[in-house]
Order: C-alpha cells, then structure tokens, then sequence
C-alpha cells in the first residue's frame, strides 16, 4: 500500500488513534499515580472499559448496516477490521496489566479459587478469539484463506462478545452495583444490540419459512425476557436483592454467618473488596516485637503471615483500600487510637512506632491473601511497667454532636441499636460533618484510602474488632468531593456482632485535614 493510499484509508487512522490514546492513558497514569499496584489496577481497568467499547461497535456494524440505509455505511464497514484489531490491543493491554501488574503472573493462580479461575478463563478465551481476528484481518491473508472460509471464521466474534460479557459480570470492579453509571450504559448498549439481532433474525426466518408469522416473534420474546431482568435489577427489590449488588452479597454472608454454615460465595460478586476469595483458606500469623518495649520509645513491630494448610509464608496478597495491610492501634482503655501501615517486607510485614504511655495495647492487622477472603487477626502488646490493665469505662454517648479539631460531627443511627439487626446489616450509622465555627455543611470530603471515611469499632470489654465498610463500597477519584454526610453499614461477616458497649473510631479528610471523630455507643 503506497503512503498516499494509507492516508486515505480510515483503518489507519483508526489504528494510530488508537495507538495515541493507549500510550496517552498510560503517560497519564504513570505521571498521576505513585503506587505502582494502583497504577496497574487503573490502567487495567480503563484498557478493559476501551476494549469492550471497541468490540461493541464491532459488533454493532452488521446488524446496524444491515437494517438502516446509513450515510456512513460503507466506512464504518471498512472501518470494522481496524475497529477489531484495536479491540485486541486494548484486551491483550488489559490483560497483561490484570495478570502480571494485579495478580503477580503464574505464581499467582495458585492462591485463586476455582471460580476465579474460571473467570480469568473466560477472559482468556476472548483474548485468543481477538487475536486470531486481528492476525487474519490482512488482504493477504484473506485472500489465501478465500473470503468465505475468512468470514466463518470471523464469525467467532460473536463468541468472543459473549465470554467477555460474562467475564466482565465476574470480574469487573464497575459490576459491583447495577445502579451505577457504567453498568446502565452496558445494559442498555447490549439491549440496543440484542435487539437488532432480533429483528435480524426475524428477517431471517420470514425469508427461509414461509408461515413464519411476520410478527417479530423473536424480538417479542426478547423483550418480555428483557422485561423480566429489568424488573429484577431495577425493580423495588432490585437494589438490594440483586445477585451482583455488593451490599445483598454482604447481608446473605452475614446471615450465614449468624447461622454458623459456610457461605457458597457466588462467581459474579468475586469482584467485591474484601470477599474477593475463597472463604475457606485458613492463615496464621507470627507477631515478633522487642521484648521489651518502652513507652515514646521506636519500637519495631514484624507480622509473618503464613498459609495454615501447607505452613508456606505468604507472598501476595490483595489490596484493601489501596493498601496492603491496615493495623490499627488502641489502649486498653480505648482513649488511644492509631491507624497505621506496615510496610510488606520478604519476611512479611513490618514498621516501626511508639506507644505514648504504659498500658496494655491490642492490634488488629487487616490484610486480604491474593486468592483469600480479608483476613483480621487481634493481638495483645505490654509496654512499659504499669500495675493493672486498666479498661475502659465509658457510657454511651447521650450527646452526639461533638468538636474534632476544626470540625463538629454528628453521629446518628436507629436507636436502640440491636445487636441481631447490626449483624444483618439492618441499621446503619450515619456522620454528618460540618466547620465547627460557621456550622456550615462540610462538601470538601477527600478520599483516604480510597474512600471518605474508616470507621471501626471496639467493644469496651471484650476488644472485639470491627472493620466497618462505607455503604458507597466504589472506590472515589483522588479529586472527588463528598459531604457532608459518610454513611458507614457494619456487617456480623464472621460471626454475630456481641451486645455491649462500643467505641466507634471514624476518619475523615476534609480538603486533605485528616482527623478522628471517635464517640461511644451501646449494641443492645
């Protein structure tokens, strides 16, 4: 082909288009994100939205051209193959980036279920569809395959639409939800192409059966089926009662939970931070300190964490709110609270703080296995010399308006709270933040940790922990805004939440001012 045919030819600008926006994507990323995991995680994500939307429009240029007289028809025709070909890039793009950048290559299918690898099969059988496509989409190729046996072979395609929709429904982190934005976008996109093929094949079948009624039966029956899952998605019950919606998931392990059966986890939630994982894996971990270890003095903590079935260290693990693992800090009197991140080491994690005063300390080190559930796992430090433990005594909070820094934070939450419906995920806790001096509504809320709030709660006797997610589980931009309210759902996920008397510890970030707003409340 001569330079002056190519630059003619709206493949090539297709293909150089997309060439330039894979390579802008990554720049962008790489210059805007430090964490190098983050950094893969995003550009797997936006490589795979790019690549289904390519396949999309692929696939959308039969049925489209077929049954409209469109002026552009027979440029988006030519157009097809280059369409095609980008839709591999971006694939194979966000597979490498999903498999060696998230999941650590070969060495990492290892700790995946069965379901999960289920998944990534699916994935990996799209890729290879989409690679075989883009390798015969040559004239030269075509031309020594002949055109018939050339597009029976294509036809493949639509194989390779199929296991992507369905590894997108397991996998994807904007499947989470149906109400939000990118999930209505993809329904109703694979709706409008549906729904052509339809008519479609009505066509067809009116053309090759004579008493074929004329009626559009097949897209009839499409509709009434399409009917009936919009009902179910997006009905009354759909928000909560929907298999792929995050917060069902969570309530049905919880109830499970209360039951003391094993949760059969669903393929299509595995996506969902925390429950991403085979339930049944079993860990331990070695908590190594100094000996001693003095009050205001640096102390250097390491946790090894080992797999309790073959007793090998473990080596990868998930993120959790865009770290490796949490730790979180309190006193035995629960007036101290630390949140702090250890640092992943060859022989497991470690860091080095200070406690402020004698006492007995309890820690909780949060962290998710790559192939596992999120994992938490409570110990008991002594520092310094002190005569007794002495525990917290605090009531629960009669006024629930309080001053943190520059900042009044409301608490509330159906009263009394019940320990049976805390478990089920029945009652929720609500913060509302405002400026303390001009009592005006806080919108500035910044993410911290991949979210707009932590919140975790401790019982004042027992140190039971609890990790309590924010309802909106969709991880925020770096830039988004929220406030002034951050509504926080706690869940019974291993096992029934006990009764008694809790101190709450939230964390918000109010243009980047990160404090603690920490109150008092009875489970009855």
């Amino acid at each position: 082909m001569s330079p002056k045919s190519l630059l003619t030819n709206i493949r090539f600008y297709i293909l150089v288009f997309s060439s330039t926006l894979a390579t802008f994507i990554f720049i962008w990323v790489k210059s805007t994100i430090q964490i190098e995991t983050l950094q893969a995680v995003t550009l797997d994500r936006y490589y795979a939205l790019i690549a289904v939307t390519y396949l999309y429009f692929a696939l959308l240029a039969t049925p489209l051209t077929k049954l409209f007289n469109l002026p552009f028809e027979a440029k988006y025709l030519k157009a097809r193959r280059a369409i095609g070909v980008s839709a591999f890039i971006f694939g194979a793009l966000h597979s490498y980036f999903a498999f060696f950048g998230e999941l650590g290559g070969f060495s990492g299918l290892g700790f995946l279920s069965s379901k999960y690898i289920l998944a990534i099969t699916f994935g990996a059988i799209a890729l290879l569809i989409l690679f075989l496509m883009a390798a015969t989409s040559f004239d030269f190729i075509i031309a020594k395959l002949t055109f018939p046996k050339w597009k029976a072979l294509h036809r493949f395609v639509y194989l390779a639409g199929v296991v992507t929709v369905i590894h997108g429904l397991l996998l994807g982190s904007d499947f989470t939800q149906f109400s939000n934005l990118i999930p209505q976008i993809f329904l109703a996109a694979l709706i409008i192409l549906l729904s052509l093929e339809m008519f479609r094949l009505d066509q067809y079948l009116a053309a090759k059966f004579i008493n074929f009624p004329k009626l559009g039966l097949s897209f009839s029956i499409f509709l009434i089926l399409i009917t009936i899952v919009g009902t179910i998605i997006y009905g009354p019950e759909g928000s909560s009662g929907s298999p792929f919606n995050i917060h069902a998931f969570h309530i049905q392990v919880a109830k499970q939970a209360q039951q003391n059966s094993s949760p059969n986890f669903s393929s299509n939630v595995l996506s969902n931070p925390g429950l991403q994982g085979d339930r049944t894996k079993r860990f331990t971990v070695s908590f190594i300190h100094p000996e001693v270890v003095e009050a205001s003095s640096d102390a250097n903590l390491k946790f090894q964490i080992f797999d309790a079935s073959s007793g090998n260290q473990v080596q990868l693990y998930s993120f959790v709110y865009s770290k490796l693992a949490h730790l979180i800090i309190v006193d035995s009197q629960l007036n101290y609270f630390n949140h702090i991140h250890p640092d992943q080491t060859s022989e497991g994690f470690s860091l080095t703080t200070q406690f402020p005063h004698p006492g007995q300390y309890h820690l909780y080190l949060d962290f998710q296995p790559l192939g596992a559930i999120e994992q938490q796992f409570g110990f008991s430090l002594n520092v310094g010399k002190f005569d007794q433990v002495t525990l917290s005594d605090q009531k629960p909070d009669t006024n629930l308006t309080k001053t943190f820094d520059k900042y009044e934070v409301s608490l509330n939450y159906p009263k009394p709270l019940k320990a049976t419906d805390v478990s089920l995920g029945n009652q929720k806790l609500t913060f509302t933040i405002k400026d303390a001096k001009t009592h005006q509504s806080i919108t500035n809320l910044k993410p911290y940790l991949a979210a707009f709030g932590h919140l975790v709660m401790v019982n004042e006797q027992t140190f039971e922990y609890i990790h309590v997610h924010p309802t909106n589980l969709v991880a925020p931009k770096p830039d988004d805004n929220s406030g002034p309210t951050v509504e926080f759902l706690p869940l019974g996920l291993y096992g029934p939440i006990k009764t008694g008397i809790y101190r709450i510890f939230g964390q918000f970030n109010p243009d980047n001012n990160l404090f603690t707003a920490d109150f008092t409340v009875k489970v009855d």
